[in-house]
């Protein structure tokens, strides 16, 4: 019964028994996450729990940071099965790329040659992997649900929390008086995401924007938990308040973690780009959060998609080169994997629209010199054998990602996670590992190595220049991808070598063909022009 009848929060609601949650809800706050609103931000406070409380003191330091790719990224345009190139252009007539636009990750995959510049030397340097065709039996199309079995690693709809929520429950009782010093996880964007939905709350301190974040940790105050009514829901207003305490908290240390430092090299200009700069500095910072997630969205590209897919790409190859850069100085480049995951994949035939529609399976992209080389694991789904409405088969359970890089990247006892996540996971060969110690590669090296096509007069070379004696092969593919021959095949010293393709080859046909570098087991690939069209 309200005793304060003339304080405001007291009405004849208070009479009604209400808990927490129904609460939040007839404030408009969400029922999946205590989500506030402050000066029309969303924000949202998150509980310390066994496995936060374990992560922010384990003496690893290691950070995984989650992008998230909202609206179902086509992961066939992102890395492209060049070893069934004529299917995926059969399908994709005027949406695939023509393999004189693609850089050779492989004999079999390729990516977009736009993120060249971004990711070729992550490629090279061992800091990136592409986990094949990801999903789970009977994928669910919708946007929204797609997301929730994501985050909660499952389809059921009876469970209602997430894979990291799981972890984050049932623990400090107090906890809005005894806050830990720093959030063990921290979310941009997504406000409501159930992944690190525990069953009361999201255990993620959740922000909605870096920028305005800042403004009102230096515009905002405290709010005042003694001057509640004695009352039912001035019980709930106490609650709600100690969580806006939370929340200006976290954003203080947040905010103080980043000033101490500053970013060494220049991020791209987007919302990623802003808010890994600022992960970047508290990371440096050693604050002590050890599970980033930013949500970026716009990959639900039904019409138009080639240059909204390049300008998505291109967002996040050069964000996360800037983000790896940043951290070689103060050496937590080495710590920190980065994992992106879309609720679903895209459709393998374009629709009419010059776009792709909601599909199912696609690759899981991993980046960070942990991985101790780059490469591809498990098997790509046939663009042939498709399940309903023309869609690729899954190949790996997404679930195997998500145990592997917590037993192996965040080294929690698999008990534990074997309790959190919904069924048994297949470890994978990531590259890293608790029980011994990561020998990372060394992308220091001042060697130079450049190549280029040359045209003099009728004669068509591949010329290379390198400052160091290193083995070659070099291969020609037609334009369908099917090789013509090995132009050459040995060691080169120090110097500028011209290969000449027209004296190896003087019937050759005129056309567009692709070089291929075999360069001590690292592969470059550009096309090249050969006969009448050079003319």
């Amino acid at each position: 019964m309200c005793t304060d009848k003339n304080h405001p929060s007291c009405n004849k609601e208070d009479h009604k028994k209400w808990d927490r949650r129904s609460f939040l809800q007839t404030l408009g706050l969400g029922g999946a996450a205590a989500t506030l609103m402050m000066n029309g931000i969303p924000m949202a406070y998150g509980q310390p729990t066994a496995l936060t409380r374990a992560l922010s003191k384990a003496e690893s330091g290691r950070v995984l940071l989650i992008i998230r790719l909202q609206g179902g990224n086509d992961g066939l345009n992102t890395i492209v099965p060049i070893y069934d190139y004529d299917s995926y252009a059969k399908a994709r007539p005027t949406l695939k790329h023509e393999l004189t636009d693609l850089y050779r990750l492989s004999n079999d995959f390729a990516m977009p040659n736009y993120l060249q510049d971004s990711l070729e030397a992550m490629w090279e340097c061992g800091s990136m992997k592409v986990v094949h065709g990801t999903g789970y039996e009977n994928m669910n199309l919708s946007h929204f649900t797609g997301t929730d079995n994501f985050s909660r690693g499952t389809d059921d709809e009876l469970v209602e929390t997430g894979v990291y929520g799981n972890y984050f429950e049932n623990i400090y009782p107090d906890f809005l008086l005894n806050l830990p010093e720093a959030p063990p996880a921290v979310q941009i964007g997504g406000v409501g995401d159930i992944i690190f939905k525990g069953n009361e709350s999201n255990f993620a301190f959740t922000i909605a924007n870096t920028n305005q974040l800042e403004r009102i940790v230096s515009e905002g105050s405290l709010y005042n938990i003694a001057d509640v009514p004695d009352c039912t829901r001035g019980d709930q207003l106490k609650f709600v308040r100690g969580l806006v305490n939370t929340t200006l908290k976290y954003s203080g240390v947040i905010k103080a973690a980043a000033e101490t430092q500053t970013n060494s090299v220049e991020f791209p200009d987007t919302s990623l780009g802003r808010s890994l700069a600022i992960i970047s500095k508290t990371i440096q910072a050693g604050m002590n959060t050890s599970v980033y997630m930013v949500n970026l969205n716009g990959f639900d590209t039904h019409a138009n998609q080639p240059d909204k897919h390049q300008e998505l790409l291109t967002n996040i190859s050069e964000s996360i080169q800037a983000l790896y850069e940043d951290l070689v100085p103060s050496g937590r480049n080495k710590d920190v994997l980065t994992m992106t995951m879309s609720e679903f994949g895209r459709r393998v035939k374009q629709n009419g629209s010059n776009g792709t529609d909601h599909g199912t399976a696609a690759p899981m992209l991993l980046f960070g010199p942990a991985l101790n080389g780059s490469g591809f694991v498990g098997e790509h789904p046939s663009l042939t054998n498709l399940t309903r409405g023309g869609n690729l088969n899954y190949t790996q359970d997404f679930i195997n990602v998500y145990g592997t890089v917590m037993q192996d990247w965040l080294c929690i006892d698999q008990g534990i996670i074997n309790k959190s996540l919904p069924r048994p996971f297949e470890p994978l060969d990531l590259g890293f590992d608790c029980d011994r110690k990561v020998v990372y590669y060394d992308c220091t090296t001042s060697e130079k190595f450049e190549h280029t096509a040359v045209y003099d007069q009728n004669q068509v070379f591949v010329r290379i220049n390198n400052n160091e004696e290193s083995s070659y092969k070099i291969s020609l593919y037609n334009i369908i991808g099917q090789q013509t021959g090995i132009l050459f095949d040995g060691n080169l010293e120090a110097g500028q070598h011209d290969i000449n393709i027209t004296e190896r080859w003087p019937s050759l046909a005129p056309g567009i063909y692709i070089y291929s570098i075999n360069k001590n087991n690292k592969n470059y690939s550009s096309k090249i022009i050969v006969g009448q069209l050079n003319k």
